[in-house]
């Protein structure tokens, strides 16, 4: 699958994703207590919210990651001090690489 195609097919849920979340918001993921905050994270090229903390959610399903009211109790999102509503500011910048167009051809042309 190509990275556009990968990227078409990925951004719809990616899209709803981001939409079960309101501002103010925190999250947990599906069989955990532990509540995180939250915050929009690059994902195979598109954004979707995960916990502030980055810890690992122990798969790839996004999806797991659901939006609560709960008071986040995270320890390392607490130290931290992320707390509130997910905005574009916190999204993780990523510098584009321009290549070049000889960029496939290798040191052996």
């Amino acid at each position: 699958m190509s990275t556009s195609r990968l990227h078409d097919a990925l951004a719809d849920p990616a899209a709803d994703a981001r939409a079960r979340f309101g501002v103010g918001d925190n999250g947990y993921l599906e069989g955990s207590k532990v509540v995180h905050a939250v915050r929009l994270q690059d994902w195979l090229g598109v954004s979707v919210p995960g916990p502030g903390c980055h810890v690992g959610t122990g798969g790839w399903d996004f999806t797991r990651f659901k939006p609560t009211r709960s008071p986040v109790d995270c320890g390392r999102c607490s130290k931290s001090r992320l707390h509130g509503p997910i905005a574009d500011a916190d999204r993780p910048g990523q510098l584009g690489l321009d290549l070049g167009p000889d960029y496939r051809r290798g040191p052996h042309g």
